[in-house]
């Protein structure tokens, strides 16, 4: 089967084993480039298949996502439900430390696939692991209903707050470094943040980000970490003291009392198509991963998010 590996060469379609492991085989219909895969790249070779947002089918065409923090299973965290936070890491999380999804087929543990609504079109189903991600983020955040939120960085991440967020804020505020993303939040119902907000969501993984999300939260608001932070960043201290600002971190999706972060973002995803049309701007077939990945890391030139299709 084909699959998308970066080798000494860059980002290349190889012919690799069929898929084996414990659990059904999904048979990849799309899979979108997420920001840490652009910075895994940068790594240099690696040995396993790209892809942790992917969506497919299985072999009785049932139509699924799929769950990629598939955890160790023998940890402490794994026994409690909480496999996103596995005492193992990166090692079983799905296109990060495990063969993933930008190929033909993926193998997938039956308890991580979500069956998608009815309504929720397959091609737009990669959507699910990325919303999902925000949907926990907005959870963990403690809303309650009717705050005034923002969103700092407007990359696919931010928007997925935006997306996230809206139905249960009175306002949405962004900011961004390009026009068509503060284009896409208002498609989503944002405008330029103005003033202070009881919850600021840090979506770019910066440390001017995170000045800009201390500047914009209330005094005893709270900051919720969305975005990836490869590298130590300095806390804006003296804003954070003497606002006494809340400090909340937030990684991939987990089950809750009411069900799983990943059937919720499904469910929004069925229920608003807006969100799909904003995010994805290109589709690519998998042949052409090399040039999708050079789309998808040149953010100035419109991109969001860019899908795979096998």
């Amino acid at each position: 089967m084909r699959a998308v590996r970066n080798t000494e060469h860059g980002i290349q379609v190889l012919e690799v084993p069929e898929p084996e492991g414990d659990g059904p085989i999904v048979y990849v219909r799309a899979g979108s480039i997420c920001g840490s895969d652009l910075h895994m790249v940068n790594f240099g070779p690696i040995e396993f298949t790209l892809g942790h947002e992917v969506a497919g089918v299985l072999e009785d065409g049932t139509r699924v996502a799929v769950d990629p923090a598939s955890g160790c299973g023998t940890c402490d965290q794994c026994a409690r439900g909480a496999t996103h936070l596995c005492r193992n890491g990166f090692e079983h999380l799905l296109g990060v430390g495990a063969h993933g999804g930008f190929a033909s087929a993926v193998a997938v543990p039956g308890h991580k696939l979500v069956t998608l609504p009815e309504s929720l079109r397959i091609e737009d189903a990669c959507l699910v692991e990325p919303i999902g991600v925000a949907v926990h983020s907005v959870r963990l955040s403690g809303m309650g209903g009717g705050e005034r939120v923002a969103v700092v960085g407007a990359g696919s991440i931010g928007l997925a707050a935006v997306a996230a967020a809206r139905p249960l804020a009175d306002e949405v505020g962004i900011t961004a470094r390009h026009d068509h993303q503060i284009a896409a939040g208002e498609r989503l119902g944002a405008h330029a943040a103005t003033g202070e907000y009881d919850v600021v969501f840090e979506a770019a993984g910066t440390e001017s980000a995170l000045s800009t999300a201390a500047e914009l939260c209330r005094p005893n608001g709270t900051i919720v970490f969305l975005s990836t932070h490869w590298e130590p960043v300095a806390i804006p201290s003296l804003a954070a003291m003497m606002k006494e600002l809340g400090f909340q971190w937030s990684y991939c999706t987990s089950a809750h009392e009411g069900g799983h972060d990943l059937d919720d973002s499904a469910a929004l995803l069925a229920a608003d198509p807006e969100i799909a049309n904003t995010l994805i701007t290109h589709r690519f077939p998998l042949d052409d991963a090399a040039e999708a990945f050079r789309v998808a890391a040149d953010r100035a030139s419109g991109a969001i998010k860019v899908v795979l299709e096998p």
